[in-house]
């Protein structure tokens, strides 16, 4: 069996233990005085600016624009029965489809669209930029083009006035 240690001894351990606590040994703080100082000032600091970019998430109630890429529309069918595309924009003939200004070529097939000239009405394709009948020069898409907006959010039935 083993024996109690001498009350006189208990009591020492008890001192020795309390004087480490009581009295710090002020070399190795001064060693973690950087690391601290990390956590104390900036950890801190990063938290309330991760709190503050997720507030600013959650409450964020503007709407974000994204620009839609024009797609090809169908072409309106004349009395006769035919399509009609209108000058100087891109078509294609075989899908009787009418495209935004700065294609070239059919999504469908990817063969060379087809554009009438505004002055004398004669096809030529959409890659040459000079009218062979008159000698017209011009590019597609050089105007200024409507912007396609695409919507995210819709708006809550019956209006805005119940939100």
């Amino acid at each position: 069996m083993e024996q109690a240690p001498p009350a006189g001894d208990v009591g020492q351990t008890i001192l020795d233990w309390l004087s480490g606590i009581l009295i710090p040994d002020w070399g190795a703080l001064i060693g973690l005085l950087p690391i601290l100082v990390i956590l104390g000032l900036v950890g801190p600091v990063l938290t309330l600016l991760a709190l503050y970019w997720l507030y600013h998430m959650l409450t964020d109630r503007r709407g974000r624009v994204r620009i839609a890429e024009p797609e090809p529309v169908a072409a309106p069918i004349g009395a006769d029965g035919e399509p009609i595309f209108p000058t100087n924009t891109p078509y294609c003939a075989r899908h009787a489809l009418i495209f935004p200004a700065t294609e070239r070529h059919c999504t469908v097939d990817g063969d060379v669209l087809t554009v009438r000239c505004p002055v004398d009405e004669s096809p030529r394709a959409a890659t040459e930029e000079l009218c062979r009948g008159c000698g017209t020069r011009y590019q597609l898409g050089a105007s200024v083009a409507p912007v396609n907006v695409r919507s995210g959010r819709r708006p809550p039935e019956g209006g805005a006035a119940i939100a």
